[in-house]
């Protein structure tokens, strides 16, 4: 059932000109807001400046304080200034448009306002009291908006007046009536709603212009599509569709490539139908012939079966010969197991021994340390006991030269006679001590001479020992060395006889698995010569398959030429030309 359609682009550009239009007042009031503040902003600066600059140029014009004279005159210092003020505020107003006012305390007495019903100049009136609380009393700046003077709106910005001394006396007034920002504003909202109409007049044209554009295409569109589902496969979009750059472009050539695309598909798909008619038939014929092989591999499956039946009973045989192979590895096991136990045993007792020998060694080279040190010893000794000789011989000849002394003294004494007579017994004190330093001095030398034999004997021990515990010191190392390398041989036999274990637990475990793996063959063939008698009944169930694949067969030459007449709905462009 085909369905009404509406204009869908005219609906689009319809809503996204609302949108348009909605977010363009939007945008133009938040401007509108922004111009205004900014222009106020402005406006407030501008009356700001122009209150400092008359506050500046009034307060330096002339010198002295402010004040009011008995007869109501606004002096500054000795000079009334009224009239010379109210000709510089009145020629200020001429050029800027700005009102001016000079207050005294809360007073207007210079002044350029005048009163908007009277016209009369407003000097003598009253500031109002905010006013008066913010400048003259809080000594701050105010600024006004929509401010009510004389009957009229105003902006107006005020300054605190001061003397010399810091004092607040008056107030500046710098001020413009609303009705000039009014009028500003009123204008840019006119322009701005003035720029929306052109805008929104400017975007309807090109809408239109759009729409009108974007109708004619999709018409064009939708022509071929239903054409399409009419069945109708030639059929045609104008060229200005497909040259369009945008989506509809893109949906044109698209439907080109889907109509070109059900000519190839309803094409291939009768040519198909034709060829699944005709491999019905060949089904059927193959299905015969399929029969005939299938009863020829009953045949071939009852051969197998007997060969499977003679395969169980080589894999028996072959269970018993893996038994005796496994009883030989276990054997084998045991034995290496014993060999890699006597090789630890020996690697301990190599290790000790090793040990062993070098603290051997290291006691060796104490004692030999020992016997160096016992050796300068006795050397010393030896040298010590020469210098002892020596210092005997020193004796000897002092008790030799003291005898002369002895039987000089014993000869003088005699020539001396009476007076000599102590000096003799002197004499021969000194000889006796002589001679028993003499005999001292020569037992000593014995002593000596003793102990100098002795102790080169000592020496000649010591060195004889040295040169043997040298000797028993390489011959300590040599066997050390030796039994490093029984250590590293060791090592090696224990290595050896580990991978020789590992090599028969891995030929053990191998083994079982071969076991397991004949006793599965063997199961496996006589799961064999059961399963070929299974096979001969799944082939007989296999010939009245067949059967019903033929039938199949048949049914589907049925089917294929049912839809070939389903196809025939669709007309072609090869078709049209061939009847043509």
């Amino acid at each position: 059932m085909k369905k009404k359609s509406r204009n869908m682009v005219r609906s689009i550009i319809l809503i996204a000109s609302v949108l348009a239009l909605l977010m363009s007042a939007l945008i133009g009031f938040i401007g509108y807001n922004h111009i205004k503040k900014a222009y106020l902003t402005s406006f407030s600066e501008g009356l700001q400046a122009a209150a400092i600059l008359v506050e500046n140029q009034l307060t330096h014009s002339v010198d002295g304080d402010w004040s009011v004279s008995e007869d109501g005159q606004l002096m500054k210092g000795d000079t009334a200034v009224h009239d010379m003020y109210q000709e510089q505020l009145d020629d200020l107003h001429a050029r800027t448009g700005m009102d001016f006012t000079l207050f005294y305390g809360d007073t207007r007495y210079v002044t350029s306002l005048k009163d908007a019903e009277t016209g009369q100049r407003m000097e003598g009136t009253k500031a109002s009291d905010v006013v008066i609380s913010t400048v003259l009393n809080g000594g701050n700046e105010y600024l006004a908006e929509n401010f009510q003077i004389g009957g009229q709106d105003w902006y107006a910005y005020y300054l605190p007046l001061k003397n010399s001394d810091g004092s607040i006396v008056g107030m500046v007034f710098a001020g413009r009536d609303t009705s000039v920002v009014v009028a500003n504003m009123s204008a840019a909202m006119k322009a701005i709603i003035a720029t929306f109409a052109l805008f929104f007049i400017f975007n309807w044209i090109v809408a239109r212009i759009i729409i009108s554009r974007s109708t004619k295409s999709i018409r064009d569109i939708v022509n071929g599509l239903q054409q399409l589902e009419d069945g109708d496969l030639f059929f045609y979009i104008d060229d200005r569709t497909f040259n369009r750059k945008d989506e509809l472009g893109v949906i044109a050539g698209s439907s080109a490539q889907v109509r070109d695309k059900l000519q190839d598909v309803i094409s291939a798909t009768k040519k198909l139908s034709e060829d699944v008619s005709t491999s019905g038939i060949n089904l059927a014929s193959s299905a015969e012939t399929a029969s005939h092989v299938a009863e020829q591999v009953t045949t071939a499956v009852e051969d197998i079966s007997r060969g499977a039946q003679s395969q169980a009973e080589s894999v028996e045989n072959s269970v018993n010969n893996t038994n005796e192979m496994g009883d030989s590895i276990d054997d084998i096991t045991v034995r290496v197991e014993d060999l890699s136990t006597a090789a630890n045993e020996m690697l301990t007792g190599a290790n000790r021994t090793v040990d062993t020998l070098s603290h051997l060694m290291t006691k060796n080279a104490d004692v030999m340390s020992s016997m160096n040190d016992i050796n300068d010893q006795i050397r010393l000794t030896n040298n010590s006991v020469k210098d002892i000789a020596e210092a005997s011989n020193v004796i000897t000849a002092i008790a030799e030269q003291t005898h002369l002394l002895s039987l000089n003294a014993s000869i003088e004494a005699a020539r001396a006679g009476d007076y000599g007579k102590g000096f003799s017994v002197v004499a021969q004190e000194i000889g006796t001590l002589s001679s028993q330093s003499k005999e001292a001095a020569v037992s000593i030398n014995k002593i000596v001479d003793a102990l100098v034999s002795e102790s080169q004997k000592s020496v000649d021990t010591i060195e004889q020992l040295s040169e043997s515990m040298q000797e028993q010191n390489e011959q300590l190392t040599t066997t050390k060395n030796d039994m490093d390398a029984v250590v590293i041989n060791v090592n090696n036999v224990d290595s050896s006889t580990k991978l020789i274990a590992e090599r028969v637990h891995m030929l053990n475990e191998l083994k079982t698995n071969f076991s397991d793996i004949i006793s599965e063959l063997s199961a496996i063939s006589q799961q064999n010569a059961a399963s070929t008698q299974e096979t001969n009944a799944s082939m007989e169930e296999l010939n009245a398959t067949f059967a019903l694949i033929s039938d199949a067969a048949n049914d589907l030459r049925k089917m294929a030429e049912t839809l070939n007449e389903k196809m025939d709905y669709f007309s072609l462009a090869e078709e049209e030309k061939k009847t043509a």
